[in-house]
């Protein structure tokens, strides 16, 4: 995707509405600072802005990725054409991923159910909010599913949840068999240190120990041997290509490395399952990709099993599965199967396009 193209193209149809910047982030909601960001192709739009945007340029989604309006007697022909052109751009090539489906393909037996949500509901007594309505799903081992859904729809929530940070009002939450709700504080807190794996967006490394020694600290924690240690953390760092940086503090790596120490910590104490809060948040495209990769190997080689919440259909798309929240409620699920990342990635536009639709019937 050329994003100074988009950008010039959202700021002639801004100006084609007679608007100003002002007005068009007004009546987005946002700030005229994020729109100034768009028109000078140093930012795209958030992914729950995409249709609003579109529809308030009286533009389809292909000729906002093509930065171009498309005749209408083209437009069938051209928008799928635009759009998988605009998404390998975005994406490159994903030849590690089919051979990760070829060989699931193979595997004859039924993985189990590592994550087992059954009729969970959060409600916040204070302001009477039903954070969480209802959810129910399972997520099996080796798998990598994402939770979508703009600000407010209660994935964040949900996370928690399943974290042992908060607990649910109704339902149940089972993490290899066990039911986690009702345990006490003191039983949760060493549940999470024991089998679960975190990877934040702001990475929540201590910055006054090394990389080696951040990951050090949660084999340290689950009372690993000493000796036992630093093998484990040459092989795994070797995979995820930071042994070189292991001796260097946090402040002293770039962005990217830092979420691969994440990464690399998180799985290291070997985890029932890793989650991972918008992971790729504060990272730029080329260190998302490189951390996206990361997590789709770690479940290739390690058989880990990963929930990720996630607002960016780029990272969406390297998921095998992603279940779409609103308003508290699961409310929509794609499958990949075997489709490449370019496929999946347009198989999330049109489903999100088809919920924004289903909300402005109500």
């Amino acid at each position: 995707m050329n994003q100074i193209r988009t950008g010039a193209f959202i700021s002639e149809r801004r100006k084609a509405k007679g608007w100003t910047q002002s007005q068009l982030a007004e009546k987005l909601g946002i700030t005229d600072k994020a729109v100034s960001k768009w028109e000078t192709g140093r930012s795209m739009p958030d992914l729950s802005l995409f249709m609003p945007l579109c529809t308030l340029l009286d533009i389809t989604l292909s000729e906002l990725f093509a930065g171009e309006c498309i005749a209408e007697e083209e437009l069938k022909e051209k928008t799928d054409e635009v759009l998988m052109d605009v998404i390998s751009n975005w994406l490159g090539h994903d030849k590690m991923e089919k051979v990760r489906f070829r060989e699931s393909k193979k595997c004859d037996t039924v993985p189990q159910n590592v994550l087992e949500v059954e009729n969970v509901s959060r409600l916040y007594e204070n302001n009477s909010v039903l954070a969480v309505n209802n959810v129910s799903f399972q997520i099996p081992q080796g798998s990598f599913v994402g939770i979508m859904g703009a600000s407010g729809s209660g994935k964040t929530t949900l996370l928690n949840l399943i974290a042992t940070i908060d607990k649910p009002t109704n339902g149940a939450v089972r993490i290899s068999g066990q039911n986690i709700v009702d345990m006490l504080d003191k039983a949760a807190a060493e549940f999470r240190r024991r089998h679960l794996g975190f990877v934040f967006q702001e990475y929540n490394l201590l910055e006054t120990l090394t990389i080696y020694e951040n990951i050090a600290l949660a084999l340290t924690i689950k009372e690993v041997s000493k000796e036992s240690i630093r093998p484990m953390i040459q092989s795994l760092s070797e995979k995820l290509d930071i042994s070189a940086i292991l001796d260097k503090f946090p402040y002293e790596v770039s962005g990217g490395q830092r979420q691969r120490c994440a990464c690399a910590r998180a799985i290291v104490i070997n985890p029932d399952i890793i989650l991972a809060d918008e992971p790729t948040g504060a990272l730029d495209s080329h260190a998302a990709r490189q951390l996206l990769d990361t997590f789709a190997m770690l479940c290739r080689e390690y058989n880990a099993t990963i929930l990720m919440v996630t607002h960016d259909v780029m990272a969406a798309s390297y998921c095998d599965r992603i279940l779409f929240m609103k308003d508290g409620e699961i409310k929509a699920a794609l499958n990949r199967k075997q489709e490449s990342k370019q496929a999946f990635f347009a198989d999330i536009l049109k489903k999100i396009e088809w919920m924004e639709g289903e909300a402005g019937c109500i």
